[in-house]
């Protein structure tokens, strides 16, 4: 009895692999799946493995050690993820989603991938790095969540398979931003709907387009440390621009004083020090960052014939699109 939710659960996710040496369909088999030609890719540690298709190399190698530790040196899901999430999804029409399966592009430990599977009829989280091992434990209580690791350049998915995508914090991590981009739209099915969230930056010269600056430069030296030793040193440097940026930040918001409200950051004035923890390292130890003004993104949809249905820079840009 306890197995047949296990089936229910691999249908409609099989129905949309294919793999990724033959491009055939795959059957579920009692330790993963297998093709019609015969390949086989186990299902380890809960998590579906399509690594060794993966084309990491160079710095995307390096991104995919980073993030592997990353979210499994932070893999608990934390109550402050919800106000994240309502950030990322405040543009989304959540009860529209029910029964449409979705795909989660580089999913981290599976905070938001957890969110979303309560409002799709199920997703699949995907990932590259081992971050899929924190993503399986935090997501293996929920029947309608498959993992899978594996390069999104070479993703073992049909064309148009997903009704719904998103992507957050992944693809300005790529050396090449726009090609992951193209090969998102690939898997998305006509009128499915895709979220992004991409690093913005400012067009004029301002206290955040400094702060930028200065990061970009600390950033030179610390994407070559340890991650043992970067993730030590990401509390005190969070300790100073906590209490010298966040604080007053806060403190200018309450007051009505501008130039403190002005202050960047302002994403963490009510969230716990650990959040701005987390997103230290992660900022301080990928390999690749890039950054957009909207003008260098509108064309990334124009090309594509997608229809742009929101697009805000929250200290980052938040666009959800839909294609016709």
């Amino acid at each position: 009895m306890a197995a047949e939710p296990e089936v229910v659960l691999w249908g409609p996710i099989v129905e949309r692999i294919r793999c990724p040496r033959c491009g055939t369909g795959v059957t579920a088999v009692p330790v993963g799946v297998r093709c019609e030609s015969g390949h086989h890719y186990i299902l380890r540690s809960g998590y579906l493995d399509f690594s060794s298709e993966a084309l990491a190399a160079g710095t995307t190698e390096q991104t995919f050690s980073s993030f592997g530790y990353e979210w499994n040196a932070f893999d608990d899901i934390r109550d402050e993820d919800e106000a994240f999430a309502a950030i990322y999804f405040s543009d989304l029409d959540l009860p529209a989603l029910a029964g449409k399966v979705g795909l989660d592009a580089g999913c981290g430990k599976g905070r938001f991938t957890r969110i979303l599977a309560r409002h799709l009829g199920g997703i699949v989280a995907l990932d590259g790095s081992q971050a899929v091992e924190a993503a399986a434990r935090n997501l293996g209580d929920l029947d309608n969540v498959v993992v899978v690791r594996s390069d999104l350049r070479s993703a073992p998915f049909a064309p148009e398979s997903f009704d719904f995508i998103s992507s957050l914090g992944v693809l300005h991590h790529l050396d090449d931003p726009r090609q992951g981009f193209r090969r998102l739209l690939e898997y998305l099915a006509p009128g499915g709907q895709l979220l992004l969230y991409l690093y913005s930056r400012p067009e004029t010269t301002n206290v955040r387009a400094v702060a930028l600056t200065l990061a970009s430069l600390v950033r030179k030296v610390t994407v070559g440390l340890p991650h043992p030793v970067l993730k030590v040193l990401s509390e005190p440097i969070a300790a100073l621009l906590y209490g010298a940026v966040v604080l007053p930040g806060r403190w200018g918001q309450r007051r009505g004083i501008s130039a403190l409200d002005a202050l960047p950051m302002s994403t963490y004035r009510d969230k716990p020090f650990r959040s701005l923890v987390l997103d230290t390292f992660d900022r301080l130890s990928a390999p690749v960052e890039h950054r957009y003004v909207w003008a260098e993104l509108e064309p990334w949809f124009a090309e594509a014939g997608l229809v742009v249905d929101a697009a805000r820079d929250q200290t980052g840009w938040f666009i959800t699109a839909h294609r016709a």
